[in-house]
Protein backbone atom coordinates (compact mmCIF):
# COMPACT_ATOMS: atom_id res chain seq x y z
CA UNK A 1 0.00 0.00 0.00
CA UNK A 2 1.29 3.16 -0.76
CA UNK A 3 2.85 5.01 2.04
CA UNK A 4 3.75 2.14 4.13
CA UNK A 5 7.61 2.55 4.02
CA UNK A 6 6.80 6.48 5.38
CA UNK A 7 4.46 4.63 8.29
CA UNK A 8 6.65 1.58 8.97
CA UNK A 9 8.13 1.08 12.04
CA UNK A 10 6.46 4.95 13.15
CA UNK A 11 4.43 5.60 16.62
CA UNK A 12 2.89 8.47 16.32
CA UNK A 13 0.68 9.63 12.87
CA UNK A 14 -0.03 13.59 13.28
CA UNK A 15 -3.26 15.32 10.88
CA UNK A 16 -3.41 17.94 9.40
CA UNK A 17 -8.07 18.22 9.58
CA UNK A 18 -8.98 20.79 7.01
CA UNK A 19 -7.90 20.22 3.41
CA UNK A 20 -6.41 16.90 4.82
CA UNK A 21 -8.84 14.81 6.46
CA UNK A 22 -12.34 17.00 6.03
CA UNK A 23 -12.88 18.92 2.49
CA UNK A 24 -13.45 22.31 4.29
CA UNK A 25 -10.88 24.50 2.42
CA UNK A 26 -13.36 25.62 -0.43
CA UNK A 27 -15.44 27.06 2.50
CA UNK A 28 -12.50 29.16 3.33
CA UNK A 29 -11.71 30.04 0.37
CA UNK A 30 -15.29 31.45 -0.45
CA UNK A 31 -16.17 32.50 3.01
CA UNK A 32 -16.59 36.19 2.22
CA UNK A 33 -18.86 35.33 -1.52
CA UNK A 34 -20.59 32.99 0.38
CA UNK A 35 -21.83 35.56 3.42
CA UNK A 36 -22.28 38.16 0.95
CA UNK A 37 -24.77 36.13 -0.96
CA UNK A 38 -26.55 35.27 2.16
CA UNK A 39 -27.09 39.71 2.02
CA UNK A 40 -28.33 39.26 -1.66
CA UNK A 41 -24.84 40.69 -2.47
CA UNK A 42 -23.03 40.23 -5.83
CA UNK A 43 -19.42 39.19 -4.89
CA UNK A 44 -16.54 41.00 -7.08
CA UNK A 45 -14.55 38.53 -9.31
CA UNK A 46 -11.44 39.05 -7.32
CA UNK A 47 -13.38 38.92 -3.93
CA UNK A 48 -10.42 35.84 -3.02
CA UNK A 49 -7.99 37.26 -3.79
CA UNK A 50 -8.83 40.66 -1.99
CA UNK A 51 -9.49 39.24 1.03
CA UNK A 52 -7.27 36.35 0.97
CA UNK A 53 -4.58 37.69 3.60
CA UNK A 54 -6.82 39.53 5.71
CA UNK A 55 -8.00 38.93 9.48
CA UNK A 56 -11.76 38.37 10.10
CA UNK A 57 -11.98 42.00 11.32
CA UNK A 58 -9.73 43.42 8.62
CA UNK A 59 -12.50 41.04 5.80
CA UNK A 60 -15.17 42.37 7.67
CA UNK A 61 -14.08 45.87 7.19
CA UNK A 62 -13.47 46.00 3.55
CA UNK A 63 -16.98 43.97 2.89
CA UNK A 64 -18.77 46.60 5.04
CA UNK A 65 -16.98 49.12 3.11
CA UNK A 66 -17.05 47.93 -0.64
CA UNK A 67 -20.51 46.48 -0.46
CA UNK A 68 -22.45 48.86 2.09
CA UNK A 69 -23.94 46.54 4.27
CA UNK A 70 -26.02 47.86 6.86
CA UNK A 71 -24.55 45.53 10.17
CA UNK A 72 -21.88 46.82 12.39
CA UNK A 73 -18.69 45.27 11.89
CA UNK A 74 -19.38 43.25 15.33
CA UNK A 75 -22.57 41.92 13.81
CA UNK A 76 -20.80 40.94 10.39
CA UNK A 77 -17.99 39.41 12.25
CA UNK A 78 -20.53 37.02 14.71
CA UNK A 79 -22.45 36.16 11.51
CA UNK A 80 -19.14 34.95 9.38
CA UNK A 81 -18.41 33.11 13.05
CA UNK A 82 -22.02 31.64 13.27
CA UNK A 83 -22.36 30.35 9.51
CA UNK A 84 -18.42 28.88 9.72
CA UNK A 85 -19.72 26.97 12.97
CA UNK A 86 -22.90 25.55 11.53
CA UNK A 87 -20.74 24.70 8.20
CA UNK A 88 -18.84 22.33 10.50
CA UNK A 89 -21.92 20.86 12.37
CA UNK A 90 -23.56 19.85 9.91
CA UNK A 91 -22.36 20.05 6.60
CA UNK A 92 -18.77 19.87 5.85
CA UNK A 93 -17.72 16.55 4.35
CA UNK A 94 -14.95 14.30 4.86
CA UNK A 95 -12.27 13.74 2.07
CA UNK A 96 -13.05 10.67 -0.21
CA UNK A 97 -11.40 7.66 1.50
CA UNK A 98 -10.18 9.41 5.28
CA UNK A 99 -12.33 7.44 7.19
CA UNK A 100 -11.31 4.15 5.73
CA UNK A 101 -8.00 4.49 5.62
CA UNK A 102 -8.07 5.72 9.30
CA UNK A 103 -9.99 2.56 10.60
CA UNK A 104 -6.80 0.56 8.77
CA UNK A 105 -4.54 2.76 10.87
CA UNK A 106 -6.52 2.14 14.01
CA UNK A 107 -6.42 -1.48 13.70
CA UNK A 108 -2.93 -1.37 12.90
CA UNK A 109 -2.15 -0.37 16.76
CA UNK A 110 -1.10 3.59 16.07
CA UNK A 111 -1.04 6.45 17.65
CA UNK A 112 -3.25 9.14 16.42
CA UNK A 113 -4.04 12.69 16.87
CA UNK A 114 -5.60 15.61 15.34
CA UNK A 115 -3.31 19.17 15.09
CA UNK A 116 -5.74 21.82 13.91
CA UNK A 117 -6.11 25.83 13.23
CA UNK A 118 -10.02 25.64 13.89
CA UNK A 119 -11.75 26.35 16.81
CA UNK A 120 -11.75 23.28 19.24
CA UNK A 121 -15.29 23.07 19.92
CA UNK A 122 -16.15 23.22 15.46
CA UNK A 123 -13.04 20.83 15.03
CA UNK A 124 -14.77 18.17 17.80
CA UNK A 125 -18.48 18.77 16.22
CA UNK A 126 -17.27 17.99 12.55
CA UNK A 127 -14.96 14.90 13.61
CA UNK A 128 -17.77 13.89 15.43
CA UNK A 129 -20.32 14.28 13.21
CA UNK A 130 -18.41 12.12 10.44
CA UNK A 131 -17.94 9.42 12.72
CA UNK A 132 -13.79 9.54 13.00
CA UNK A 133 -13.35 11.17 16.36
CA UNK A 134 -12.63 7.63 18.19
CA UNK A 135 -10.01 6.80 16.10
CA UNK A 136 -7.71 9.34 17.84
CA UNK A 137 -6.38 9.41 21.12
CA UNK A 138 -6.21 13.75 20.85
CA UNK A 139 -7.37 16.43 19.25
CA UNK A 140 -4.70 19.84 19.10
CA UNK A 141 -5.15 22.95 18.08
CA UNK A 142 -3.03 25.54 17.67
CA UNK A 143 -3.98 27.69 20.93
CA UNK A 144 -3.48 24.56 23.25
CA UNK A 145 0.27 25.74 22.56
CA UNK A 146 -0.20 29.58 21.77
CA UNK A 147 1.80 28.53 18.57
CA UNK A 148 1.72 28.59 15.17
CA UNK A 149 1.93 25.85 12.23
CA UNK A 150 4.85 27.85 10.67
CA UNK A 151 6.56 27.34 14.12
CA UNK A 152 8.30 23.63 14.09
CA UNK A 153 8.05 23.95 18.01
CA UNK A 154 4.42 23.46 17.71
CA UNK A 155 4.49 19.88 16.20
CA UNK A 156 7.65 19.01 18.67
CA UNK A 157 4.89 20.01 21.68
CA UNK A 158 2.60 17.24 20.16
CA UNK A 159 5.46 15.14 20.35
CA UNK A 160 5.98 15.76 23.53
CA UNK A 161 2.71 15.51 25.20
CA UNK A 162 1.89 12.27 23.19
CA UNK A 163 5.55 10.72 24.42
CA UNK A 164 7.15 10.64 21.32
CA UNK A 165 9.67 11.43 19.25
CA UNK A 166 9.90 13.40 16.43
CA UNK A 167 11.82 10.89 14.18
CA UNK A 168 9.07 8.37 15.39
CA UNK A 169 6.27 10.64 14.25
CA UNK A 170 4.80 11.11 10.85
CA UNK A 171 2.88 14.64 9.77
CA UNK A 172 0.32 14.56 7.49
CA UNK A 173 -0.40 18.31 6.07
CA UNK A 174 -1.46 20.01 3.12
CA UNK A 175 0.00 23.17 3.44
CA UNK A 176 3.37 23.91 2.73
CA UNK A 177 4.39 26.56 5.17
CA UNK A 178 3.28 23.63 7.63
CA UNK A 179 4.97 20.51 5.49
CA UNK A 180 8.12 23.03 5.85
CA UNK A 181 8.17 23.33 9.74
CA UNK A 182 6.97 19.48 10.12
CA UNK A 183 10.33 18.61 7.95
CA UNK A 184 12.02 20.92 10.36
CA UNK A 185 10.84 19.40 13.51
CA UNK A 186 12.72 16.18 12.32
CA UNK A 187 8.88 14.43 11.48
CA UNK A 188 8.59 12.49 8.29
CA UNK A 189 6.07 13.89 6.17
CA UNK A 190 3.37 12.65 3.74
CA UNK A 191 1.81 15.51 2.05
CA UNK A 192 -1.75 16.04 0.44
CA UNK A 193 -3.08 17.49 -2.41
CA UNK A 194 -5.67 19.78 -2.06
CA UNK A 195 -7.23 22.34 -4.61
CA UNK A 196 -6.59 25.30 -2.32
CA UNK A 197 -3.12 24.93 -2.17
CA UNK A 198 -2.73 24.03 -5.64
CA UNK A 199 -0.06 26.36 -6.82
CA UNK A 200 2.39 24.93 -4.14
CA UNK A 201 1.68 21.51 -4.85
CA UNK A 202 4.93 20.81 -6.70
CA UNK A 203 6.87 22.52 -3.55
CA UNK A 204 4.81 20.10 -1.32
CA UNK A 205 5.88 17.21 -3.27
CA UNK A 206 9.43 17.87 -3.55
CA UNK A 207 9.71 18.56 -0.09
CA UNK A 208 7.58 15.50 1.83
CA UNK A 209 9.22 12.55 2.25
CA UNK A 210 5.37 11.26 0.13
CA UNK A 211 2.87 12.82 -1.34
CA UNK A 212 -0.61 11.25 -2.19
CA UNK A 213 -3.60 13.38 -4.53
CA UNK A 214 -6.22 11.42 -2.46
CA UNK A 215 -6.74 8.91 0.18
CA UNK A 216 -8.66 6.94 -2.25
CA UNK A 217 -5.43 6.66 -3.99
CA UNK A 218 -3.64 5.23 -1.05
CA UNK A 219 -6.33 2.59 -0.54
CA UNK A 220 -6.23 1.21 -4.25
CA UNK A 221 -2.38 1.77 -4.18
CA UNK A 222 -2.47 3.79 -7.29
CA UNK A 223 -0.54 6.98 -7.10
CA UNK A 224 -1.96 9.37 -8.70
CA UNK A 225 0.48 12.75 -8.47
Amino acid sequence: MILDRIIHNKKLLIFDMDGTLLDSMKLWKYLGRIYLQSKGKLAQDNLEEVIDIMTLNESASYLKSTYNLNESLDIIENQILDMIEDKYLNEIPLKEGVKEYLIQLNKMGYKMCILTTSQKNQALAALKRTEILDLFDKVYTDKDFELSKRNPQIYLQVCRDMNEKPQDTVVFEDALYAVESAKLAHCKVVGIYDEYYKDDWNKIVSMSDESIYSFEDVLSGVKKV
